[in-house]
């Protein structure tokens, strides 16, 4: 089955939700450069199984985000 692509202008408002759009049909490459904002993400949507290997270094941690609970005994 194609994919038919719509134009933005015969869309209403609201008329597109979560529950009309399919498992995996929205991928990476179909979204606009910053079209996902912090607002937009769910609290707890990003896990780490989500998070590849060293994405993550000291230039992204929040001040005071790391606390004894979150380092590991070895």
């Amino acid at each position: 089955m194609a994919l038919t692509r719509i134009k933005t202008g015969g869309v209403t408002d609201s008329a597109i939700t979560s529950a009309k759009i399919g498992v995996d049909v929205i991928v990476a490459d179909d979204l606009a450069a910053n079209s996902v904002t912090v607002s937009e993400i769910s609290a707890d949507a990003v896990t780490g199984a989500k998070i590849a290997d060293d994405a993550i270094d000291s230039e992204h941690y929040v001040g005071l985000s790391i606390d004894a609970g979150h380092i590991a005994s070895n």
